[in-house]
């Protein structure tokens, strides 16, 4: 029986370079090198992503922060959030029992409703509060409990209320349901299903999706989110001689409908930030 008597750190010593063995072991050391630096520059271009991130949010304004919105709700178990507003009577909506589950929701909207226009005042104009979106579940009447109510009960407690106003309690589940899509600098608003090509606006008479090309490359018809800096493209056309643009064209299945999802023409997008860029470049000549 023959023993290794080398010492330990001898017998540690990794093989030449010329031994198979070795030459492995240098192919690993160059590849955890490149992955390492692959690491770092990915580091470096999500810290400038950030700050471009930053950048918009500045040019863009307050409004356009997550958090701008998700600190005007309660979050709940679900993905759901309760909020309350308070609307003038009448209050310009439609309510109808869940088909399928206990209580009462938002069926529809009337256009130029009081709902629609604390809908315009808060997302447009930027008022205190939160808006109302299609589906969101009443589950009280000023302070009043009636969740799992159904309309026999929840309307006459609306009718006969007193006052000018009513305070409603909703509650909405915040990763489903439809998404409030409101195209800029035009103010038109769509609900919208998640998934669904946002060249379906057109399609419904709400935005007018412009273009000059028929292979998406035009940049015509493409929309910045203010909020993230996602620029989408609004149109489906598909390139013959080239792969077509990487730009989403689908609402987002991951939103969190307590936020509006704004689109920005693109020119209008570009002309809003140099504005800013030249107002901030000016402001320490006057400071």
């Amino acid at each position: 029986t023959t023993i290794d008597q080398r010492p330990a750190a001898a017998a540690a010593q990794p093989p030449p370079a010329s031994h198979p063995a070795g030459y492995a072991a240098l192919l690993a050391g160059g590849a955890a090198a490149v992955a390492g630096a692959g690491r770092r520059r990915r580091q470096r271009q999500r810290a400038a992503a950030v700050g471009r991130h930053a950048e918009r949010q500045s040019a863009f304004g307050d409004k356009y922060k997550e958090e701008f919105w998700t600190t005007r709700v309660k979050f709940l178990e679900g993905d759901r959030a309760i909020f309350d507003v308070t609307i003038p009577k009448p209050l310009g909506l439609i309510p109808q029992d869940y088909p399928n589950r206990p209580g009462v929701g938002v069926s529809k909207i009337t256009p130029d409703g009081n709902t629609d226009l604390l809908n315009r005042s808060v997302i447009i104009d930027g008022a205190p509060g939160m808006w109302v979106l299609e589906g969101d579940e009443v589950v009280a009447v000023n302070g009043a409990r009636c969740e799992g109510k159904g309309l026999d009960t929840i309307g006459p407690m609306v009718k006969e209320s007193a006052g000018d106003s009513v305070t409603l309690t909703l509650v909405r589940y915040c990763k489903a349901g439809p998404v409030k899509v409101c195209f800029l600098p035009s103010g038109s608003t769509v609900v919208m299903k998640r998934g669904v090509e946002i060249a379906q606006a057109a399609k419904l008479g709400v935005q007018e999706v412009s273009y000059s090309c028929k292979e998406g490359w035009c940049k015509a018809c493409w929309h910045t989110d203010p909020m993230f800096g996602i620029v989408y493209r609004a149109c489906s056309s598909i390139p013959r001689k080239r792969p077509p643009p990487k730009n989403p064209r689908e609402i987002p299945k991951l939103w969190n409908s307590v936020v509006p999802l704004w689109l920005l023409a693109r020119q209008d997008a570009q002309e809003l930030i140099k504005q800013v860029k030249e107002q901030e470049a000016k402001a320490p000549e006057t400071a």
